[in-house]
């Protein structure tokens, strides 16, 4: 009796065996088809990357400058003390002064240095959505496989036929234009 169980096991598992590589069969016959990418390349020449840096240049402008006349006072006014130019009360006076302008300093640059990192990540992230689109795009309309990054990130070496950069950027561009 267990040997009738046992053959009848080995036999399923070897008809499971053989129907399981005849299901796999056209998958392996088709090859693969597989492209890279350039993600530095395609971030320096898309057009939002330059708008993206324009438009946060605009927003800071104004406080990364308010930073600078703090530091230009700041270097002033310790020169001035190290010189010894004030005496007595006023000295004590410029003492605060300065001691008050270097933590508002510090105070202003840690706020802006954390507003712009936040600014940067969500434009960042937006345009960061606009080239997977556009990679998965052209990998469904070219039946591609696998997309490998080839900027240092997996793809050590491609033939430039493989390289889809060039369409991701032109597809990343037009959707930038149709979005003004």
């Amino acid at each position: 009796m267990l040997k009738k169980v046992l053959l009848a096991s080995a036999l399923s598992f070897a008809l499971l065996g053989a129907s399981a590589q005849a299901a796999d069969a056209p998958a392996a016959a088709r090859t693969p088809t597989v492209a890279v990418f350039n993600l530095q390349l395609i971030m320096n020449d898309i057009p939002q990357t330059k708008a993206v840096t324009e438009a946060l240049a605009k927003e800071f402008g104004a406080r990364e400058q308010e930073l600078q006349k703090m530091q230009q006072k700041g270097s002033q006014l310790g020169s001035d003390l190290q010189a010894g130019k004030y005496k007595g009360d006023e000295l004590v006076s410029k003492q605060r002064e300065f001691a008050q302008l270097q933590s508002d300093f510090q105070l202003k640059a840690r706020a802006l240095q954390e507003d712009q990192q936040k600014r940067v990540s969500e434009e960042q992230r937006k345009i960061d959505i606009e080239v997977q689109k556009a990679i998965d795009a052209i990998a469904k309309e070219r039946g591609i496989d696998l997309v490998l990054r080839g900027d240092g990130g997996i793809a050590v070496y491609s033939i430039p036929e493989l390289d889809i950069s060039s369409e991701v950027i032109s597809r990343v561009s037009a959707a930038g234009k149709a979005k003004k």
